[in-house]
C-alpha cells in the first residue's frame, strides 16, 4: 500500500477498511480479519493496527465480540416502546429473524422493588426468567421478567417451548396485554449481561425497567431489559 505523505498511518488504515466496508468487502455482521492477517496486508506492527481497529469500534463502524472477533457492525435497529411492545414483531418488521433464548430461571421472594411493581406483598414467590434477545443471530437485550408464581406456575417451560413470553402468557388465557410504565437509563453492564451481549464491559447498556398490565389492569410482569447502545436505539411513542 503507498502511504500518503503526512498522515498517520494507522488513519490511512483506518481510511482503507472503510472504504472496504463501503464497497461491500466487509459486509454487515461480516467477521473483520485477525489483527495478525491486517499486520501481514498492510505491512504495519500491530499497535498500529489496534488504534485503526479502535477508532472504527468507536464509532460503531465495527464492533468487538469477547472471544469471537470483530465484525462489521449491523444497521442499529429502531425499537419503539409503546403500549404494546412486541420483540419478535419489532425485528420481524426490519426484516430480521427474531429469537429469544432462555438462559436461566428461579423463583423467589419478591424484594420491595418487585413487590411494588407487581402490586403484591413483599415475600410473594414471583418467577425470575432471564433471557436473550437476538436479531439474525446477534444479541441486542438481555431480559430478566418477574411474574407471579402463584398465577404463572409452569410458564418457564412454555417460554422454552415458544421462546416467547406473548405466547406463554396466552396459555394462561392472556391474549392481550399492555405496558403501563417504562423508565428508561444508562448504565455499564455487569460481567455476566457484556458476555451475554458478547460486548466490552465499558460499552454502556440503554436499561429500562417496564410494567406489563392485563386487560383488568393488573400487573403481570416486571420487566428489566439491557439493550445493546450499539445496536438498538429506542423510541418512545
Amino acid at each position: 500500500m503507498d502511504w500518503e505523505p503526512g498522515l498517520s498511518i494507522w488513519k490511512q488504515i483506518e481510511k482503507q477498511l472503510l472504504s472496504d466496508i463501503a464497497d461491500g468487502v466487509f459486509a454487515p455482521g461480516y467477521k473483520m480479519p485477525t489483527e495478525m492477517e491486517l499486520v501481514r496486508r498492510f505491512g504495519v506492527n500491530r499497535h498500529t493496527v489496534r488504534r485503526a481497529m479502535a477508532a472504527l469500534v468507536d464509532t460503531n463502524v465495527v464492533r468487538v465480540e469477547q472471544g469471537r472477533g470483530a465484525f462489521v457492525q449491523e444497521p442499529i435497529l429502531d425499537y419503539p416502546l409503546g403500549a404494546k411492545t412486541r420483540f419478535s414483531q419489532i425485528v420481524s418488521g426490519r426484516h430480521r429473524l427474531p429469537d429469544k433464548r432462555f438462559v436461566s430461571s428461579e423463583v423467589l421472594k419478591a424484594n420491595a422493588l418487585v413487590a411494588q411493581c407487581l402490586d403484591v406483598k413483599l415475600g410473594t414467590r414471583v418467577i425470575e426468567l432471564f433471557s436473550v434477545s437476538e436479531a439474525d443471530g446477534v444479541p441486542l437485550a438481555v431480559a430478566t421478567s418477574y411474574l407471579p408464581a402463584a398465577r404463572f406456575d409452569g410458564i418457564v417451560e412454555i417460554f422454552i417451548q415458544t421462546k416467547s413470553l406473548t405466547e406463554a402468557l396466552k396459555r394462561f388465557g392472556i391474549d392481550d396485554y399492555t405496558r403501563k410504565t417504562t423508565r428508561i437509563s444508562a448504565a455499564l453492564p455487569s460481567s455476566r449481561v457484556a458476555s451475554l451481549l458478547k460486548q466490552a464491559k465499558n460499552r454502556p447498556v440503554i436499561s429500562t425497567e417496564s410494567i406489563d398490565v392485563d386487560s383488568a389492569g393488573v400487573p403481570i410482569e416486571f420487566g428489566v431489559t439491557a439493550f445493546s447502545s450499539d445496536r438498538v436505539q429506542l423510541i418512545v411513542e
